[in-house]
């Protein structure tokens, strides 16, 4: 089901329908989430792990759900996969993180380089180039 489906039916329900509309929504898991991208976009792990620059063994961690990425390292992971800026905003909310938001300069020039398809490197140049943290540890 849709998300804007599940929001319209959560939002029509009445008082006494909550119990059964709230109780059939189940949360999907960041590592759940990540696999499926991986099937949906037939991408292989190791080439993600490679292209996100996140170092291999911390990168394992976040696949296997025993560490939390913070919300570089899920933008370091949606520019590996190539995700769009809708796909980015919902991989971030899966991830318990702040969609990009526009009226910030560091995350509108992410929002820049997702919409022009520019890889991670490029990113950087460009987050250089304005003076903000890059994604990554190249501090």
């Amino acid at each position: 089901m849709e998300t804007r489906d599940l929001e319209e039916i959560t939002k029509k329900a009445s008082v006494l329908e909550k119990d059964r509309v709230l109780s059939n929504i189940q949360e999907i898991s960041f590592v759940d989430y990540i696999n499926q991208l991986m099937i949906d976009k037939n991408l292989e792990k190791s080439d993600i792990i490679r292209d996100s620059q996140i170092p291999r063994t911390y990168a394992y961690q976040i696949f296997q759900g025993s560490k939390q990425a913070g919300r570089d390292k899920v933008i370091q992971l949606a520019f590996a996969m190539k995700l769009d800026l809708d796909e980015t905003n919902r991989f971030l909310t899966i991830a318990h993180h702040n969609h990009l938001y526009a009226k910030q300069q560091r995350d509108a020039i992410i929002i820049f380089a997702i919409s022009k398809g520019y890889d991670l490197m490029q990113t950087n140049e460009l987050l250089d180039e304005f003076h903000h943290e890059l994604l990554g540890d190249f501090n």
